[in-house]
């Protein structure tokens, strides 16, 4: 599998619109990978994993091209993961729908938009070029094969219950990835089915969207709560020495520039995603 990062912020991105602190400067400045888009990966062109506010800046800048991709996974309905305004549009040429794959309570809000658009074209309104679009919903701990990827959604720990926030296990040509984006420390749940599952994890992208020993909210990880998870993956029997590690959807809160963190990632033999980096799998 080949994994491309788009985009590698938090919720604003860097460097945030209105902000002057030392890490948004530096980036205003510096540009290059010091920049980063809301969250949004891709693999092997057709798989994209969340549909940000920034899909169209992939599209127009980043070398995205949305008409390869023939399905979209949605970890939560957060905006820097999921723009439903910009999902209908006039599309020509388009022949074949994409699929989007969501949580239940965000997928609910999809089917209404789709089903009204289709109801008033029953009702005379003109079709033009509309996008086509299909939804399918998804459920905790219940597998789903999507073309030639084998994915388990499990539960992440960010916002409330009623988000549904979703981490992805995603499996295809014998390897497989672990997607813990907009996540803390693993539930429970979560972590007894990764150690039943006795999957072994080939690579795995982890959240570190906070300054690291001041992780103030428990729905996002600092660095240190990721060589947590990764202990906790390590005992669990799903990560071993084998496993490439990377950081992305990485804030200004994070307190480091992109250079800085590389230079500490790198003491634990991780990575740090930037927007663009391919990743062989």
């Amino acid at each position: 599998m080949k994994l491309t990062y788009y985009g590698t912020g938090a919720g604003a991105g860097i460097p945030e619109i209105f902000c002057d602190c030392r890490v948004c400067r530096y980036a205003r400045e510096k540009g290059g990978k010091e920049i980063r888009s809301r969250s949004q990966a891709v693999i092997d062109g057709v798989l994209s994993i969340d549909y940000p506010v920034d899909t169209f800046l992939h599209t127009a800048f980043y070398g995205l091209d949305m008409r390869k991709v023939k399905n979209v996974l949605i970890t939560h309905g957060h905006h820097d993961h999921y723009l439903p305004a910009d999902i209908f549009s006039r599309a020509v040429g388009m022949t074949e729908p994409v699929t989007f794959h969501l949580p239940v309570p965000t997928a609910a809000g999809l089917k209404k938009s789709a089903e009204a658009r289709e109801e008033s074209f029953r009702n005379g309104r003109t079709r033009t070029n509309e996008v086509l679009v299909a939804v399918k919903e998804l459920e905790m701990f219940t597998p789903v094969d999507i073309d030639k990827y084998h994915v388990i959604p499990v539960k992440a720990r960010h916002g409330a219950e009623s988000l549904y926030a979703m981490n992805f296990i995603i499996q295809a040509e014998g390897k497989n990835i672990f997607w813990a984006h907009d996540a803390g420390l693993p539930r429970t749940v979560t972590k007894d089915y990764l150690k039943e599952s006795g999957i072994l994890f080939d690579f795995v992208s982890l959240d570190c969207t906070l300054k690291r020993g001041n992780p103030i909210t428990g729905g996002h990880m600092d660095l240190d709560r990721c060589l947590e998870t990764l202990r906790i993956l390590r005992e669990c029997g799903n990560v071993d020495d084998h496993t490439v590690v990377a950081l992305s959807h990485i804030g200004h809160l994070v307190e480091q520039t992109h250079e800085e963190l590389v230079a500490e990632a790198a003491e634990y033999g991780i990575l740090v995603a930037y927007d663009g980096m391919t990743i062989e799998i």
